[in-house]
């Protein structure tokens, strides 16, 4: 009977580190690829939000920077694309990457899908929640280089019980209510997106280039 349960404890360990390994993120082409600028093109937009994707573009040239890219101007490369008749960031998207190359130069274009953007209420309580889907490419093979998902979310509501508490509970919920905020959300789930274990591994503008691979 020991013996057949320690086998059963041995056995979980095992498919537990299976599990673990094949979670990994594999980082292979990312490396033989190393793009040194990433282009952004408009987010594709899921929600019923009409301000998500401009929202999302005034946050996402930072974390790419910081992480040592050079990132083309979101702004500029709207305005470039709408001048060429490629104002759907449903047909950007299926263009192929290599046309990136061609109009920017860039080795590399980050398409981003926004999942939900969004205030949703229980009872007293809300929240407020931002999902996006990443997908980087690279320009001149078209091969997926890296893909990321984050989500971040604020809750209101909460705090002290009985009735002074509910007040309060629907105060807070009735203000996030009439002024919801998602700029600092979309900030937050931009710089969680790319850090370590699972995110992108610092560009040539960073110092620590080539050398954070044990972190991935």
């Amino acid at each position: 009977m020991k013996k057949t349960f320690l086998g059963l404890i041995v056995a979980m360990f095992f498919v537990s580190g299976c599990s673990t390994t094949m979670q990994k993120k594999d980082y292979s082409a990312f490396y033989a690829h190393s793009p040194r600028s990433i282009v952004v093109v408009p987010a594709l937009n899921n929600t019923t939000e009409i301000n998500a994707p401009s929202v999302f573009a005034s946050t996402i040239t930072a974390p790419l920077a910081e992480r040592g890219y050079y990132v083309f101007p979101v702004y500029l490369t709207d305005i470039l694309l709408k001048d060429i008749g490629l104002s759907e960031a449903g047909h950007i998207h299926q263009l192929p990457p290599s046309r990136f190359l061609d109009l920017f130069g860039a080795d590399a274009v980050l398409f981003v899908t926004i999942v939900d953007w969004s205030t949703k209420y229980i009872l007293i309580s809300s929240s407020v929640v931002v999902h996006m889907k990443y997908e980087l490419k690279d320009t001149r093979t078209g091969l997926s280089l890296w893909q990321g998902e984050q989500r971040a979310v604020r809750s209101s509501g909460g705090g002290a019980g009985g009735v002074a508490g509910l007040i309060v509970m629907a105060i807070d919920a009735a203000i996030t209510a009439m002024v919801v905020d998602y700029m600092p959300l979309a900030r937050q789930a931009n710089q969680q997106v790319f850090l370590p274990s699972k995110g992108l591994p610092v560009g040539p503008y960073n110092p620590e280039y080539k050398t954070d691979q044990s972190k991935f």
